[in-house]
């Protein structure tokens, strides 16, 4: 379950993968990153910055969302690290404003810090993971999101539409935990470039999709 972006030249195009023709893509840098994709809640720990820097998170005994934000028009990357300051998984990695939402602490691997390289304002803050987005039926995300479904069994239709600014069209993976965040469930999609697909979804979760660009997700309950 780890996002990297270096890894990206040693994947090839998994087989299935679906080039979406009727997705209107922009190549254009958005002047200013977009709000919060979700509600958000209190902030159990705030952190920002206007350049490189590791920053310390609290120690949590459970999961949480990270809400980031980055306001520069060069390159932002965001590293979760170990106790160790290895890097456990990669929550960002893009240019310009942005936008998106992380979850942490889920697998057993808690986070202990935050490598962040930027060229502009970040603000990094971590809520509970009932800040999460309800998915009512459907719903449509710009980046990285975290959302929270509260149905029975049904069949999931994902959507990626890519990333135009990244060679590969960008990586989507969407994984799913235990309501509370705490403990595993299952990998729903792990490709590269724009890709739709159906895969099952076996009942209350909360679904953490890793994306480079606009990805969509609609539920059909059995």
């Amino acid at each position: 379950m780890k996002w990297f972006q270096r890894d990206r030249g040693q994947r090839e195009r998994p087989a299935g993968v679906v080039p979406l023709s009727d997705v209107v893509k922009s190549e254009s840098v958005p002047g200013q990153a977009p709000p919060p994709p979700g509600p958000g809640g209190p902030a159990l720990q705030r952190i920002g910055g206007d350049s490189d820097q590791v920053a310390r998170m609290a120690t949590f005994a459970e999961a949480v969302i990270l809400d980031i934000t980055h306001r520069g028009r060069g390159h932002f990357v965001v590293d979760a690290l170990d106790a160790g300051l290895h890097s456990q998984s990669q929550l960002a990695y893009t240019d310009g404003p942005f936008a998106c939402r992380a979850l942490v602490n889920a697998d057993d691997r808690p986070v202990r810090a935050l490598r962040v390289q930027a060229d502009g304002p970040w603000t990094i803050e971590a809520t509970a993971v009932s800040s999460a987005s309800v998915l009512d039926g459907a719903a449509r995300c710009p980046a990285s999101d975290v959302l929270r479904y509260e149905g029975g069994p049904g069949i999931a239709s994902l959507c990626h539409e890519g990333d135009p600014r990244a060679e590969d069209g960008g990586y989507f993976l969407v994984d799913t935990f235990e309501r509370d965040g705490n403990g595993f469930l299952d990998e729903l999609a792990n490709h590269v470039g724009p890709w739709r697909g159906e895969v099952p979804l076996t009942g209350p979760s909360l679904i953490y999709a890793r994306s480079d660009g606009p990805w969509s997700i609609s539920v059909q309950p059995l």
